[in-house]
């Protein structure tokens, strides 16, 4: 990947509270390496290329981050508090990297705007133990659908993919840039509305198995997901992902 769309999901980034330990789980698990970045936080590397990145949280809750690309963060911002978000951490320049912030959603879901420096975002994505989509988890496709078209202009239309589940797509100037998935009953009430980042996998099977091997823990699957078998898994840490070992003919379309 050289760079990134205006309004396209390019970096995802682990915000834990244990940076030792969730990397020890991703470096074993996805065969990652790791390395200190200018701005204090560690990016993983996969075949020596930037795949995500670690953020340390002392005391936080962890969780994994989508950043949306802008060319101009603090506008960015401005459409954010103007649709009825929440800057979270306000903009700020990461070492000549780029400049970021932090927002909430009117459901309370929390993303970041990365507007590139030196570095565009993740520099491989869509093939086995990198990421391969990100996507809005709801109960308000509406709400959703007008915030985000108000900060960064996108569309939803039906995801056309798996017929028999309601599913949802954002579209940027006529491409498909990621995903909205309704929160049903599957989902605790207590549970809240998020961003998910999403990792293609080989053998979902044997993934969960390694997960739990490493201290991971399973919180559904493997299950049939229409596009191929997938896993919900939490890291040690308590950061929650989604792995799914895509359909061939899906891997190509992303690839």
């Amino acid at each position: 990947m050289r760079g990134y769309a205006p309004a396209t999901p390019c970096w995802s980034v682990l915000s834990s509270g244990d940076a030792a330990a969730a990397t020890r789980f991703y470096c074993e698990l996805f065969g990652w390496t790791a390395e200190p970045a200018e701005d204090g936080t560690t990016t993983f590397l996969l075949h020596g290329l930037a795949v995500a990145g670690l953020a340390p949280a002392p005391g936080g809750r962890a969780a994994w981050l989508t950043y949306v690309s802008t060319e101009d963060v603090e506008a960015t911002a401005a459409l954010v508090t103007a649709a009825g978000g929440t800057v979270l951490q306000p903009p700020a320049d990461l070492a000549g990297r780029g400049r970021a912030a932090l927002f909430v959603d009117p459901a309370s879901a929390v993303f970041g705007a990365w507007q590139r420096g030196r570095f565009a975002g993740a520099q491989v994505a869509n093939e086995s133990f990198a990421i391969c989509w990100s996507e809005t988890v709801t109960r308000d496709i509406a709400g959703a659908a007008e915030f985000y078209g108000k900060v960064f202009g996108w569309t939803e239309q039906q995801g056309t993919a798996v017929e028999e589940h309601e599913y949802h797509e954002w579209i940027s100037t006529n491409r498909v840039v990621g995903g909205m998935s309704p929160m049903g009953e599957q989902y605790p009430p207590e549970t809240p509305q998020h961003w998910r980042t999403i990792f293609a996998i080989d053998d979902c099977a044997g993934f969960v198995a390694r997960a739990q091997e490493l201290g991971g823990r399973v919180l559904a699957g493997p299950i049939d997901a229409g596009i191929g078998f997938a896993a919900q898994v939490m890291d040690p840490t308590g950061g929650m992902f989604l792995a799914i070992d895509m359909l061939p003919e899906l891997r190509d379309l992303l690839g």
